[in-house]
């Protein structure tokens, strides 16, 4: 947002306030009790926001406060963060998150490059409460950033001691434990053995799993790790105080591994009923309330199964058959391998992400699809990523132990 544009959205929002009523001038709000305030103002739109702070010190100072912040998270609408490899990461909100015409507000964006080399890629491994966790590919280890794109605040996380960088498959994902409310980077790291004349996985050699805990500054080691075979697309996906990733014991069996953030430790759900069981072609994911599994397998359709009452196995429900549209075609039969949900909207509309290569919206009422241009143009050349994101003022300065920069 250019500075001209900032004065003129100051001018009208004091007139917003001021014109609805001839009484209600800046010095009366200021005299509200920091409650009231903080209500009021939580519940405009995040540029809208941003623009209070100019009216005056008190303003800005309680648009500051963790008060603020977890006001404004309690009713904002969701939205999303769009990565482009390599180029800019951007972030959008709905402004009605139930609408399927998917009518949306640019909120912010900045360069990918500020987390990874410039022509290596940066990847979105989590978002959780406005925070996003991102992992910056470089030529010697992937530099780990916890970032909030609203506060434009930054923290890169220190490499894992005893870290090896090759050969080794790993697994990454960020949430918020249940009851206490701590968020943790987790990170699974599997040593491996290869064929090496038809590079077939022959095993995990070892495995382990490392947690971060924010205001801390320090990862810490957890036991018992399951093999997370060699499905290295899956990111973990948050839900219910849990991260979720495929799991192969190499026996040509699979399932879903759940690490509970507040107790730390690993269980598994079974998985649907699938067509076969390939896990190079199933992509879990969190959709809305519900634990997801989406099967590629076939060439001409997507099977989305969701978890109906979490932890019950056998509450897997097929909830969406949706036709692949033919234009996915053009991207290569790799990327139509990974399509899943980002969000359902009224009357059974899909966005939908198709693995580093496009968006697109489905209407189950015409069973047909159209790219979702309204984000950007992908031509699948660059290579992009696509998350839910709820946009919050929750400050990194928050964490103790961590050393805060701005961007």
């Amino acid at each position: 947002m250019c500075q001209n544009d900032d004065v003129s959205e100051f001018r009208f929002l004091k007139l917003g306030f001021i014109m609805k009523s001839p009484k209600l001038t800046v010095e009366f709000f200021t005299h509200l009790p920091p409650e009231t305030t903080i209500d009021i103002l939580s519940r405009l739109p995040i540029r809208k926001i941003a623009i209070s702070k100019l009216v005056c010190r008190s303003w800005r100072d309680l648009l500051r406060t963790r008060e603020f912040a977890d006001s404004h998270l309690s009713r904002s609408s969701s939205g999303l963060a769009i990565c482009e490899y390599s180029s800019e990461l951007r972030i959008f909100e709905f402004e009605d998150e139930h609408n399927h015409e998917h009518r949306h507000n640019p909120v912010t964006g900045f360069p990918c490059r500020k987390f990874a080399t410039i022509r290596l890629p940066t990847a979105i491994q989590g978002s959780v409460n406005g925070l996003l966790f991102l992992r910056g590919i470089t030529r010697q280890f992937d530099a780990l950033h916890i970032c909030n794109p609203i506060t434009r605040e930054c923290i890169q996380l220190p490499t894992p001691e005893n870290y090896v960088n090759s050969p080794t498959i790993v697994a990454n994902g960020f949430g918020v434990s249940k009851m206490t409310g701590r968020y943790k980077v987790v990170r699974v790291s599997l040593e491996y053995d290869r064929d090496p004349y038809t590079y077939e996985l022959l095993g995990i050699t070892k495995s382990s799993c490392h947690v971060y805990t924010l205001g801390t500054g320090k990862w810490r080691s957890v036991a018992s790790v399951p093999p997370l075979g060699n499905n290295q697309y899956s990111i973990g996906a948050f839900l219910n105080g849990s991260l979720h990733w495929f799991v192969e014991d190499f026996k040509g069996s699979y399932s879903i591994s759940r690490f509970d953030l507040e107790t730390e430790t690993f269980s598994t759900f079974a998985l649907p009923p699938l067509l076969e069981s390939d896990v190079h072609s199933q992509v879990v994911v969190a959709l809305g309330d519900y634990l997801c599994v989406c099967d590629n397998l076939s060439d001409d359709e997507v099977v989305v199964w969701l978890m109906k009452e979490y932890g019950d196995e056998k509450s897997w429900t097929k909830e969406i058959v949706i036709r692949k549209p033919q234009f996915l075609r053009g991207f290569g039969g790799f990327a139509s391998n990974f399509v899943c949900p980002v969000r359902v909207f009224e009357r059974g509309h899909v966005l939908m992400s198709c693995y580093a290569v496009c968006l697109f919206c489905y209407s189950n009422e015409t069973e047909t699809a159209e790219l979702a241009h309204m984000f950007g143009v992908f031509d699948g050349r660059r290579g992009m990523q696509v998350m839910l994101h709820r946009s919050s003022f929750l400050s990194l300065k928050c964490f103790p132990m961590e050393n805060v920069t701005s961007f």
